[in-house]
């Protein structure tokens, strides 16, 4: 048996963290999601307005695997482009996993068979099973799962989630060369954190994006309508709504992927808790304190959302548009007021 004996999968918040977490603990360095988390610098909000009826895309990051924390810890990371199976199969002879990008929507063990996409979402690759299935360890279940090579493939190569579609990417990790000094790196990492978010260069991004969703749900009662198809929670393909079917959606994205709930703001939280504790200064403490309320905004908006459904009567609907431009305003001004008093820091 090659490297791949090491690897041992576990559940995770994030995606992209966890999977990191989990392939550096096969080579023997264990880390706390939250850590890589606050390292990576990628914390953030992002909104992308889809066309016509499409789910408009909400995340709750501003940038794609970036890279800092494995950089701060002295973790080298080659990035690869395998067009095939069998180009990850030999990537996997010598890594005890490598960790690729996906459309979530074309996994089929969520169950979304594609009429979902987000292109954002990040898997480990553990071992081939045969000739044409592989191993897959995804932080958001229990156990490993099997992925048939086609499936796998169709979900690294989509094209549905523009312009966060996979490009194919897998990364290949080192074993870390040192441990971070907490002290020393996390205030760099929150540094980064206050400029991305408050000052992000695009209107798609940070507290822009946050404002330019509760301008762009407003607009929803008129854009989202029609007749369109739709898998529900239990993962059934159903006749629904174009708004309710936005709505939901946005439900899975806070819930699922990011924004609220139990991931991103209150990891960030505890990230931020953790510098304080390292640092001594008590500021960090209350920014992590608004963020965990920032979390429970989104997680209330995100229940609701979810809670409703497709079978909602469309004036119902209409009053959930307004709860969320509503958490959106509330949202950002709670994160805009903790990123302020980080700056100086």
């Amino acid at each position: 048996m090659n490297a791949t004996g090491r690897y041992a999968h576990r559940r995770g918040f994030h995606c992209e963290s966890a999977c990191q977490c989990a392939v550096l603990a096969a080579d023997g360095y264990d880390v706390d999601e939250e850590i890589v988390f606050g390292l990576d610098g990628g914390f953030g909000f992002s909104f992308f307005p889809a066309n016509g009826n499409a789910p408009d895309i909400v995340v709750g990051k501003q940038a794609i695997m970036p890279l800092r924390a494995s950089r701060l810890m002295g973790v080298e990371v080659a990035t690869h482009t395998p067009k095939s199976g069998a180009g990850l199969t030999r990537l996997l002879e010598s890594a005890p996993a490598v960790m690729t990008r996906v459309d979530l929507g074309l996994l089929p063990y969520w169950g979304l068979e594609g009429r979902s996409s987000f292109g954002g979402y990040f898997v480990n690759v553990v071992r081939p099973l045969g000739a044409d299935a592989f191993e897959v360890s995804d932080p958001a279940f229990d156990e490993p799962v099997s992925v048939s090579a086609a499936e796998l493939q169709a979900a690294r190569s989509s094209r549905n989630s523009p312009p966060l579609n996979p490009d194919w990417k897998v990364y290949v990790f080192g074993a870390p060369r040192r441990t971070p000094h907490l002290d020393r790196v996390g205030p760099v990492a929150v540094r980064t954190l206050c400029r991305e978010v408050l000052k992000p260069g695009s209107r798609n991004l940070g507290i822009p994006g946050m404002k330019l969703l509760a301008t762009t749900a407003a607009s929803w009662p008129r854009s989202k309508h029609g007749e369109v198809e739709d898998v529900d929670l239990k993962g059934n393909v159903v006749r629904t709504d174009a708004l309710a079917r936005q709505l939901l959606h946005l439900g899975r994205q806070i819930e699922s992927f990011g924004t609220g709930g139990g991931l991103f703001r209150p990891m960030l939280g505890r990230y931020l808790t953790r510098v304080a504790d390292s640092t001594g200064e008590a500021r960090y403490a209350e920014a992590a304190e608004r963020f965990l309320d920032s979390g429970r905004l989104w997680s209330n908006l995100g229940s609701a959302l979810l809670t409703a459904g497709t079978g909602t009567a469309r004036d119902d609907l209409t009053t959930l548009v307004d709860a969320v431009a509503d958490t959106a305003r509330s949202a950002m001004d709670v994160e805009k007021r903790a990123l302020t008093a980080l700056t100086p820091l």
